[in-house]
């Protein structure tokens, strides 16, 4: 009887001793630094999208686009892209101030070459203005019974500002004379859960992050010109190797 008890006892310090080496640690949330992966998803009104031609030129009704087309809507390009290569473009300023051969532009321009270099690899990128402002909503959750559940807090999107289509007109005059066709651009709020999630500063003027597969690889800081002609060269070479893993040479 002994002996039964001290092996029930042994059997369960064991299990009380496996319980504890599987809890799982606390992980600390990202900020988008090197290493880290992706920190949240990013909601933003897609005012360009010339990705996906549409099936009538030029539509004249909405099924003459092309379904994947997202210009006009409220979409996540970072859900889109998934577990992709994608050079992310974060801009504060208003985008009429966006000169089309800045840095900002120069830099959507050199991404826009080699996104079909890398089809295959499906390499993808997005510039997103922050400039949307506006109140923080709140929504109610109910259960079946009308009970309430949860009292969530909203940020403000693109219907919340009365600028939004001045903002817009603004991004898409950009980016038709940019002329890159495979970089959308979108407009999104100025201050947002997304945006302190990937450490988006107010003082950030222009920020950039390469990541892949959901883990950011690199990250620059420019302010308002945006990154130099050097700077743009690196971004290129930093995002090419981080989809082939070989450091490319300096030209």
């Amino acid at each position: 009887m002994t002996t039964r008890r001290t092996f029930g006892l042994f059997a369960a310090l064991l299990a009380a001793a496996a319980g504890v080496a599987q809890e799982p640690k606390a992980v600390p949330p990202s900020t988008a630094k090197p290493g880290e992966v992706v920190p949240a998803t990013f909601r933003a009104y897609v005012a360009a999208d010339d990705r996906f031609p549409p099936k009538v030129n030029p539509p004249l009704k909405p099924d003459d686009r092309d379904p994947r087309d997202r210009t006009a809507k409220v979409h996540c390009l970072v859900c889109e892209n998934g577990l992709s290569p994608v050079v992310a473009v974060f801009v504060r300023g208003h985008p009429k101030d966006v000169a089309p051969d800045g840095g900002v532009a120069k830099l959507a321009k050199a991404l826009d070459a080699k996104i079909p270099d890398y089809r295959a690899d499906r390499l993808a990128g997005f510039v997103a203005f922050l400039n949307v402002e506006g109140p923080a909503k709140t929504v109610t959750v109910t259960s079946a019974e009308g009970a309430t559940t949860a009292v969530v807090e909203l940020d403000a999107e693109y219907p919340d500002d009365e600028k939004r289509d001045e903002y817009a007109t603004a991004i898409r005059d950009l980016a038709a004379a940019t002329k890159t066709p495979n970089v959308p651009f979108a407009l999104a709020p100025a201050a947002s859960k997304a945006a302190a999630a990937w450490g988006l500063g107010a003082d950030d003027q222009v920020t950039v992050v390469i990541y892949n597969r959901l883990r950011v690889v690199n990250r620059w800081k420019f302010d308002a010109a945006g990154p130099t002609d050097d700077q743009v060269k690196e971004i290129v070479a930093a995002a090419e190797e981080m989809i082939t893993g070989v450091k490319k040479a300096k030209e």
